[in-house]
C-alpha cells in the first residue's frame, strides 16, 4: 500500500477547503492504514510530498509543469500520448507505479506495456515511473501491542 505525505498545513491555507480538509483526519487514516497493513503482513510505503503524482502522466511518464486544482480531469500534454483520466485515478496509478518501482517490482523492468492494457502506449515499453530513481521509502511505524479499538481478523467469514 502506498500513501502520499501531504502538506496539510499548506492545504488548510485554502479558506474554501480548510473546513473539509480539517474534518477528514488524514493523519489518523494514515496511522490506521500503516498499522493494519503491517498487522496483516503487508507494507505501507509513504511517497514523498514532492512526488508529482497528479502532474505525471500514468501512461507515458511525462510531467506537466502546472495543474490547477480545478482541473479534475488529467489530460497528457504529450502529443504522442493523449492519455485522459480522472485526476485522482491518474495519481493513484502513479503512486502504485512508485510503490512497485521502490519495491523492485516495477513493470517497466518486468513487463512490456503500460498500466492501462490497450491504452495509448500498449505494446511500448513505457511506464508511469519513466525510469525515475526512487529515493528510500519511509517505513510505516511499528504496530503497538494491544492496539485499542481494533479486533483480530475473523476467520471463515464470507
Amino acid at each position: 500500500m502506498v500513501v502520499e505525505d501531504l502538506a496539510t498545513k499548506n492545504l488548510m491555507a485554502n479558506r474554501s477547503l480548510a473546513a473539509a480538509i480539517g474534518d477528514q483526519g488524514w493523519a489518523e487514516l494514515a496511522r490506521q492504514l500503516a498499522y493494519k497493513t503491517t498487522r496483516h503482513g503487508g507494507r505501507c510505503l509513504v511517497a514523498d510530498r514532492w512526488f508529482a503524482s497528479s502532474k505525471t502522466c500514468s501512461a507515458c511518464g511525462a510531467v506537466r509543469p502546472e495543474l490547477a486544482l480545478a482541473e479534475r480531469t488529467y489530460r497528457c500534454g504529450e502529443d504522442s500520448c493523449g492519455y485522459t483520466a480522472d485526476r485522482d485515478v491518474n495519481a493513484a496509478a502513479n503512486l502504485a507505479a512508485w510503490g512497485e518501482h521502490t519495491l523492485g517490482l516495477c513493470p517497466c523492468v518486468t513487463q512490456a506495456g503500460d498500466r492501462h492494457p490497450g491504452g495509448p502506449t500498449a505494446g511500448v515499453s513505457r511506464h508511469a515511473c519513466g525510469g525515475w530513481v526512487s529515493g528510500p521509502a519511509a517505513q510505516a511505524g511499528p504496530v503497538l501491542p494491544g492496539e485499542a479499538g481494533t479486533s483480530r481478523p475473523r476467520l471463515g467469514v464470507a
